[in-house]
């Protein structure tokens, strides 16, 4: 199992966009992009730019955008290090860091995990619109997205 890294107010966190949140008047991703309660990030300190923005195109994501946990933790986010599992035999994903994810599975040590994500990330909490507002405003873009024609 991959070593789980205790999360730092300094980590940067890549967060990929889907072409619809970003905002080309604005040039910065929308505050729709950071409105999930489970947002799924990626460490950088984990992994590289190009790695994140290959996996994020394989979930049709074409953009990587950044925030700092300190960030989070500014706006009373939780941020864990939740690498992706995914079991072996059943094909499921699997949590065994933080008990409300719905991926949690109290078993999940007890099965033959494959770490999919080494760099993966969750920031946990509500996200009311002004939060998911401070977080696109002060997003630093990584990777801009193709421009629409």
């Amino acid at each position: 199992m991959t070593q789980i890294h205790q999360v730092q107010p300094s980590d940067k966190l890549f967060r990929w966009l889907h072409p619809s949140q970003f905002d080309w008047a604005e040039m910065r991703p929308t505050s729709a992009a950071f409105k999930d309660s489970y947002m799924s990030v990626d460490l950088a300190h984990l992994t590289t730019l190009e790695e994140s923005y290959e996996r994020g195109k394989l979930m049709n994501k074409n953009a990587v955008a950044s925030i700092t946990a300190g960030q989070a933790f500014e706006k009373a986010q939780k941020v864990h290090h939740c690498p992706t599992q995914v079991c072996e035999v059943a094909g499921d994903l699997v949590c065994v860091t933080d008990e409300g994810c719905r991926a949690y599975q109290a078993d999940g040590l007890s099965r033959k995990l494959i770490c999919t994500n080494p760099a993966h990330g969750c920031v946990v909490g509500d996200k009311p619109k002004s939060v998911a507002r401070f977080f696109a405003k002060n997003a630093e873009v990584d990777f801009y997205p193709p421009q629409p024609t």
